[in-house]
């Protein structure tokens, strides 16, 4: 019997690729009780002690067994928590004039660096709760987990029809995830917007040739507000899964006319315009910026150790806390097995004729685009390895950070899978396996549950610094968090390190200066002109406080309290005040000295933009060695500076000449203005990417310095004109009764007769 006719939509609307189910009865939903019942008990499970127990996450790091993330940290599992959670309290304390951070490494743009999108979803959250702010955010991050786990579960039901199928593959949303978002702290700002992730693939899928949609358009949008590495892992699937598509000889001629590929590019667009509050900013930042926040620029690394684990760990160790775990492992083995069997099938002439009437793994379009999803997001995983894609090549992307969304393509591909299962044994081989890997998961985290635990409050942690500190502060690569806890807390800081953050140019080199990577001399150096006050050091362990007690032993005075954990070497500043009056002439003898364009480890650099290695650059330690020389001489005027919010600065001069010159020393940026007597002054760069003002004026006076974040507002015009013209686009498409504008996938869509079901040879229904 020949299959019915029906109309292809390569989604898991397609009747070719997925059964429909029978009639809606009492059972089924019964078994989609019991299903979401089962997923939401697996997610009790894993995090009831964070939900009954304090506010914060535990003393993970401290167990000898799963120190495997950036070395030995003491982050409590917490310190990414902990900054988000800093970073909303900031925003709501000092709303609407929160833009710059001063404490933050040498000052920060904070919505030029971040994505908004968390942190107004958790002020509204506290707003509605009534809860701290870091209990807030608590339950927000483990809520949004397990929306992830059930819109994943829709998904995989969608791409399935069959409720258990997806209720076991969306239990490894909550398991793995839990394992490699622990890793990083429960970072929360991928956690809180993970939903975004199945979402988008749940309105992609259903007609993957169609991708220039409202609802498509407008999720892609908030995932870039919300998490850029959501985005980018969004668009890569559909990209990806559309390439497979265009790719195939076998495909009809509405699916060779690749109209959709220009369709997901205008919709890539239109995103991007939407989130033009965001992007515009982010375009316009000259400095350095996150990879974690896919900034427009990012660093080179040298010195900077893999982020990712083994090949072997990858597929096999469900406990590795930076490796997606079974459901990788199940998705390939079952790949295999099908792929072979499918083999032996095609060679058999007793199956041959009822072969070709079937879709198996190589010829089902859902699965075919999944695999290669998969495929392409561990080839890039790998590359990372060697420097090559995405940090070198799009210097923006940290990839190993999207451990989730390969769980989610991975339980989607296993479910899809549950459509070629046409043989006895293919059933039980496809049942039998999942069932195993859930339980396998479930032993690997009962076990793992063991070592977490939850402190009464993370204040009470000796790691706290509570006293005022002349200068900034500074800390070795491996007790970052610390710097991290200090940064929202009116503590003025700085450190380099490469995956939290680098908004100066030199915060890089900081990084390998406090790491212990330079000698004695270069490293009193930096922190000086840096205006670091106080160099951290961890007395109880790590390789890198020991480099840097070795290194700096008998060079500057060291302070211990007995019984902290935390000494600190301590820097002689001439003036530790954000801002210093300076000689003007001596400021421009320095400037001359300013580095011009070279190369250096085969990269251009101009200027110190980008630049990491202080000790291999005679230019820029003679010209840091006179910024800081410029600094310590003795000068009659002096400047003091009051913050009246922070986007808002008065600095009083006294004693000042023709020739006085006003050492700003937080980040240059360029929508910093400073004015005298209501006169814009210009803004000049000097040392660390610090600010330089010549007023020109003798005696006293007042400075005004003012950040006016015009980008932001371009970027809010744009965004809010693109939302409403594209609204109105497709609403007035709608109200006429018009398609998109774009060539439909089906030319006779209307008439064709779609059937939600394909018919088999005898003794082969499903």
């Amino acid at each position: 019997m020949k299959p019915v006719e029906a109309e292809r939509t390569y989604g898991y609307t397609d009747p070719v690729l997925v059964t429909a189910s029978n009639k809606w009865s009492f059972r089924s939903s019964l078994s989609l009780g019991l299903a979401l019942l089962f997923i939401v008990a697996v997610w009790f499970a894993l995090d009831q002690k964070l939900l009954l127990g304090s506010n914060w996450i535990s003393e993970t790091y401290d167990n000898e067994e799963w120190r495997t993330n950036e070395g030995n940290l003491h982050t409590y599992g917490a310190w990414d928590f902990e900054a988000h959670v800093w970073k909303t309290e900031w925003i709501m304390q000092h709303f609407p004039n929160f833009n710059w951070n001063p404490y933050w490494y040498l000052g920060m743009p904070v919505i030029k660096y971040y994505q908004p999108g968390f942190y107004a979803v958790h002020a509204l959250f506290i707003a509605f709760t009534g809860l701290n702010a870091a209990r807030a955010a608590l339950l927000l991050v483990l809520l949004s987990h397990l929306a992830a786990a059930i819109v994943t579960f829709v998904l995989c039901y969608k791409v399935s029809q069959r409720i258990w199928v997806s209720a076991l593959c969306s239990t490894f949303v909550l398991s793995n995830t839990f394992l490699s978002l622990r890793s990083y702290g429960w970072e929360p700002i991928t956690v809180v917007f993970l939903f975004l992730y199945p979402l988008g693939l749940l309105i992609f899928l259903r007609e993957p040739l169609r991708p220039f949609r409202f609802w498509m358009i407008a999720v892609l949008a908030a995932a870039y507000l919300s998490h850029p590495l959501l985005f980018f892992s969004l668009a890569m699937t559909m990209g990806i899964y559309l390439f497979s598509i265009a790719v195939r000889h076998s495909a009809p001629k509405d699916a060779q006319h690749r109209h959709y590929i220009w369709q997901y590019l205008a919709a890539i667009g239109c995103s991007l315009l939407i989130g033009a509050v965001q992007l515009i900013p982010q375009l316009t930042y000259q400095q350095a910026t996150s990879g974690a926040h896919m900034g427009m620029k990012y660093l080179p690394y040298y010195q900077v150790p893999f982020n990712i684990i083994t090949l072997k760990d990858f597929f096999l160790d469900a406990a590795n806390l930076k490796g997606p775990g079974p459901i990788i492992m199940i998705a390939f083995s079952l790949l295999v097995m099908f792929g072979v069997y499918q083999y032996l099938q095609h060679r058999s002439e007793r199956y041959s004729n009822l072969y070709l009437k079937k879709v198996m793994v190589t010829n089902h379009e859902l699965i075919a685009g999944m695999t290669l999803v998969l495929l392409m997001m561990v080839l890039f995983y790998y590359t990372e390895l060697y420097n090559i894609f995405p940090m070198n090549l799009l210097r923006s992307i940290q990839y190993h950070r999207i451990i989730p969304e390969f769980i989610i393509a991975a339980a989607v591909l296993v479910a899809a899978m549950s459509n070629i299962t046409y043989s006895y044994w293919s059933k039980v081989t496809y049942y039998s396996m999942l069932v195993a890997f859930v339980l396998a998961s479930g032993i690997v985290i009962w076990i793992v549950q063991g070592y977490w635990q939850t402190a009464e409050d993370i204040s009470q942690k000796p790691e706290f610094i509570y006293d005022r500190v002349p200068g900034r502060i500074s800390f070795p690569y491996t007790d970052q968090s610390l710097a991290v806890r200090s940064s929202f807390r009116f503590i003025p800081q700085t450190y380099g390190y490469y995956e939290q953050g680098i908004t100066n140019s030199y915060a890089d080199e900081l990084f390998s200066v406090s790491s212990g990577y330079h000698n004695a001399d270069l490293t009193v150096l930096y922190l000086k002109a840096a205006n670091v006050g106080r160099l951290y050091v961890n007395t109880e362990e790590g390789d890198r406080d020991k480099i840097m007690r070795a290194r700096l032993n008998t060079t500057l005075p060291y302070n211990r309290e007995k019984g902290e954990r935390y000494a600190y070497f301590e820097v002689p500043l001439a003036d530790a005040e954000f801002t210093q009056a300076v000689d003007g002439n001596a400021a421009d003898e320095a400037q001359a000295l300013k580095p011009g364009c070279r190369e250096i480890f085969k990269e251009t650099y101009c200027g110190s933009i980008g630049e990491e290695f202080v000790s291999t650059d005679k230019q820029e330690t003679d010209y840091l060695r006179a910024y800081t020389a410029m600094l310590e001489q003795p000068y009659s005027a002096n400047a003091d500076i009051s913050m009246l919010d922070p986007d808002h600065y008065l600095v009083n001069v006294a004693g000042a000449n023709q020739a006085t010159a006003v050492v700003i020393k937080m980040t240059h940026d360029r929508e910093f203005r400073a004015y005298l007597d209501g006169k814009e002054l210009p803004i000049e760069t000097i040392g660390p990417d610090f600010m330089l003002v010549k007023p020109g004026k003798e005696g006293a006076y007042e400075l005004e310095l003012v950040y006016k974040p015009r980008t932001a507002l371009i970027g809010l015009l744009l965004s809010t004109l693109s939302f409403a013209i594209l609204s109105l686009a497709f609403a007035l498409r709608n109200f006429f009764g018009v398609r998109v504008p774009l060539p439909s996938p089906q030319a006779s869509r209307g008439t064709a007769t779609a059937s939600k079901s394909i018919v088999f040879p005898r003794g082969d229904m499903r």
